[in-house]
């Protein structure tokens, strides 16, 4: 019994150490934590992503936190595209060679988020990066008209 209990205790600790482990987006926000900031007003903070798919690679989040997109007040959203189109723009002046501009997204562990805090990757690509190409097949309208119909209807 002793045993049981002291297992139990042991998890319960390592659970709330985990939910109260600080948000690192946060830290940067508050200035707890270095970065090298690209942009900051009232509403988003745009830094250099310290592990770079490609030279210019930004991140951009909300000041406010938002575990991901599905927890993202509109306009925080907006406000981040505003300033994710500025930073892409600004990238395309610089010397950096940017063949395009990729904004990704990712919400959730299985969408790649590494950090459950609301943010957008601006990644200058190059026309050489090596994508993987997708060879499946195209689907037909009849086929998609009933996924469309299901979020349609679970639109609000």
């Amino acid at each position: 019994m002793r045993l049981f209990y002291f297992v139990s205790l042991l998890l319960a600790t390592a659970v709330l150490a985990e939910e109260t482990k600080p948000c690192v987006f946060c830290e940067i926000v508050a200035g707890k934590r270095e970065a090298a900031i690209v942009y900051r007003d009232a509403d988003v903070v745009a830094f250099m992503d310290n592990s770079p798919q490609n030279p210019g690679h930004v991140l951009v989040l909300p000041v406010r936190h938002a575990d991901g997109i599905l927890d993202l007040p509109p306009a925080d959203a907006r406000a981040m595209i505003t300033v994710a189109q500025k930073i892409a723009q600004a990238i395309k002046r610089t010397d950096l060679t940017a063949d395009g501009i990729r904004l990704q997204f990712n919400t959730g562990a299985a969408a790649g988020q590494s950090i459950a805090h609301a943010h957008l990757h601006i990644i200058p690509k190059l026309a050489s990066d090596v994508e993987a190409k997708s060879n499946k097949p195209r689907v037909a309208l009849a086929e998609l008209e009933p996924l469309a119909q299901k979020i349609r209807a679970k639109l609000e």
